[in-house]
């Protein structure tokens, strides 16, 4: 698989013309979106939350713990 990514806002009409395009030449694409589609929240992740989800400690007190000399 290879992928083209577009970054930034194309209009419609170019993006079918360049699927036209590249359908022309027997090259099967499709189109797939990153936006969240509006009114739809994007869930953010946090790495350190997912780590530390079952334990009961708080940041400063890792910190407090990582740099104690």
């Amino acid at each position: 698989m290879t992928e083209i990514i577009l970054k930034d806002d194309i209009e419609q009409r170019k993006i079918d013309a360049l699927l036209n395009f590249l359908k022309s030449w027997d090259i099967d694409a499709e189109i797939k979106s990153t936006r969240p589609v509006i009114g739809e929240k994007s869930k953010e992740f946090s790495l350190s939350k997912g780590i530390w989800s079952d334990y009961d400690i708080e940041a400063r007190e890792l910190r407090h713990k990582a740099w104690k000399k």
